[in-house]
């Protein structure tokens, strides 16, 4: 590494939802934090702004760094639809490995959330290689092979592709545990704002309870709108259910980008309603709030959040059909009744910064 000039970290994120980008920018704002003068690099198809208002000055780059899940909605994915991507997309073709490998070469570290692109071109530049996972799309594609044994070859490349990383984190809850990996916290980006500063701006009184519905960046529908804006009990807060901030009785629309730091609205309510994926689970960890959680039933890493929710956290488990027919309101007042439960280990974004330092300057 040159110590001339500042260090230059490059990391492809998976595309797949929010919850990885979320997972890569609670790393690099520790990462910002410890080292100012950073160099940051993204590679994904998640919007800029995305990382922007989490971390500030990178260089981002619009690329698909894997396919991961076709989601036909926020709790149903396309198998089908998936192995016609992969089947477009792997192995990766060596124009493009070539390409990206010319453009990193300059790097010091290619940090890569679950997508083989990055270990691929990283190990073509000679530059040293770190994925961080909680699940790996090898394992997950697994669980459905019986049904689709297409994935088989994607299975073994992808696989093959992990074993090039010079470090392996898994971030808890860990789908499958790997020998030799280290393992880290549960990771969410820190906060922005205070509390009570997010509920002045949300103009909502700080002793009204106040419950986040967030489907965790996929695209959802509400079908159960008519039936929240009567409720005297507490307000409803969806993020991305409008193209602007509206209000009506108990239930608050923002736009997607409404300028709270989703972490920010995760602490300042008292309860959560979501779909179970990573980030969410994380940022509902940190912030000790009590969540009512939507599982994808077929999707092989729910078990694994379930019991982490059930062993460490305080929450109602819904069914997926609670969603479309609304029944899940019914559940709001046991809900809220369950009070807020502090986590109990630290933050993983700062244990991987640590690590990532670590390898920088040994």
């Amino acid at each position: 590494m040159n110590g001339s000039r500042p260090v230059r970290i490059s990391f492809f994120v998976s595309s797949h939802g929010f919850g990885h980008a979320s997972r890569a920018c609670a790393v690099m704002q520790s990462l910002r934090r410890q080292q100012p003068d950073l160099s940051l690099r993204v590679y994904t198809r998640t919007p800029e702004w995305f990382f922007r208002d989490s971390v500030g000055r990178l260089d981002y780059r619009a690329w698909q760094t894997d396919i991961g899940l076709v989601q036909r909605s926020p709790l149903r994915e396309d198998v089908p639809a998936t192995l016609a991507e992969l089947a477009a997309f792997m192995p990766f073709r060596p124009g493009v490995v070539d390409r990206l490998a010319a453009e990193i070469a300059d790097q010091d570290l290619v940090v890569c959330d679950v997508s083989p692109l990055g270990l691929r071109a990283a190990a073509a530049a000679g530059v040293e290689s770190v994925l961080i996972e909680n699940f790996t799309w090898d394992w997950i594609y697994r669980a459905y092979m019986d049904a689709h044994p297409g994935l088989a070859p994607f299975i073994d490349y992808v696989e093959a592709v992990n074993r090039t990383a010079g470090l392996r984190i898994q971030a808890e809850p860990v789908c499958q545990p790997v020998p030799d990996a280290v393992i880290a916290g549960p990771i969410a980006r820190g906060l922005h704002e205070g509390r009570v500063a997010v509920r002045e701006r949300l103009e909502i009184d700080p002793e009204t309870p106040l419950v986040l519905v967030s489907m965790g960046g996929v695209p959802a529908e509400y079908p159960f709108l008519g039936r929240l804006p009567d409720r005297d009990d507490c307000v409803l807060l969806l993020p991305g259910a409008a193209t602007e901030r509206r209000r009506d009785g108990a239930l608050l629309m923002l736009p997607e980008r409404s300028g709270f730091h989703h972490p920010d609205l995760v602490n300042a309510c008292d309860a959560l309603v979501c779909k179970a994926g990573y980030s969410t689970l994380a940022e509902a960890y940190q912030a000790g709030v009590p969540l009512a959680w939507f599982p994808r039933e077929r999707f092989p890493e729910s078990p694994v959040l379930d019991a982490f929710i059930v062993r460490e956290m305080s929450g109602i488990r819904l069914r997926p059909s609670d969603w479309d027919d609304g029944t899940w309101i019914e559940r709001l007042p046991e809900l809220l009744s369950l009070g807020r439960r502090p986590p109990a280990v630290a933050p993983g974004g700062d244990q991987v910064a640590n690590l990532l330092l670590q390898r920088l300057h040994r």
